[in-house]
């Protein structure tokens, strides 16, 4: 008998996941280990763990006296800055200096629009300001860098960070980040004034993006 919950495959035991969904199903709290062994739940397994966890959800809503209740949390959508550093030809997001500066914007959005968009969420019942941004635009454009130095930033992350907790503190909208790739320092640095992040993995099959042809090539 193994003690190990992963198999010679890398993958979880079947004992592993088996004792992890009965802990799911009796409602138990899980650990990181075992939180990480359902993550590959798949079929049979996956339908078991997808049962336990609407039964958690059905039961708070009950307790919060919102029985068979959808909820959702309404956002503002507020785009810090249209630069980035990468290339990825199928993004429609993304623009370039000289195309922002004919529009008559900035680099970034200045800390007055930013705050102006967020308050006229709040009024409208929004919760959250959904804050995206290319990643770190100043790795490849100078005009990022000069807003950045002009305006008193270290990095784009810096200004992330410093409109967050302006957001928070005058609109009381609770910040969602979209920074794009961060190392464990940048996570640390804001998961003080984000109380959720995000980023999109879009696939991580390599001939996409390796194969002439291909979707993702050359981005």
């Amino acid at each position: 008998m193994t003690t190990s919950a992963t198999s010679g495959t890398g993958g979880p035991t079947e004992n592993s996941l088996r004792r992890a969904l009965r802990r799911a199903r009796d409602g138990v709290s899980l650990d990181v280990s075992e939180a990480a062994v359902l993550l590959q739940a798949r079929g049979e397994h996956l339908t078991d763990l997808s049962a336990s966890a609407a039964r958690v959800r059905d039961a708070g809503l009950e307790a919060a006296g919102r029985p068979g209740v959808i909820t959702y949390s309404k956002s503002v959508f507020i785009p810090l800055t249209r630069l980035c550093r990468d290339k990825c030809h199928y993004c429609t997001f993304v623009t370039v200096p000289g195309k922002l500066r004919r529009a008559g914007h900035g680099m970034f959005m200045s800390p007055d629009e930013v705050l102006d968009i967020a308050r006229k969420g709040a009024a409208l019942g929004c919760k959250e300001a959904l804050i995206t941004l290319g990643d770190k635009p100043e790795d490849r454009w100078p005009e990022a860098r000069e807003w950045l130095d002009a305006h008193g930033y270290d990095d784009t992350l810096a200004y992330v960070r410093a409109i967050s907790i302006r957001i928070l503190e005058e609109t009381g909208l609770l910040p969602h980040l979209n920074p794009g790739v961060l190392s464990w320092t940048d996570f640390q640095r804001l998961k003080p004034v984000a109380p959720s992040m995000g980023m999109m993995l879009e696939t991580t099959a390599t001939r996409l993006w390796s194969e002439p042809g291909g979707p993702h090539h050359g981005s």
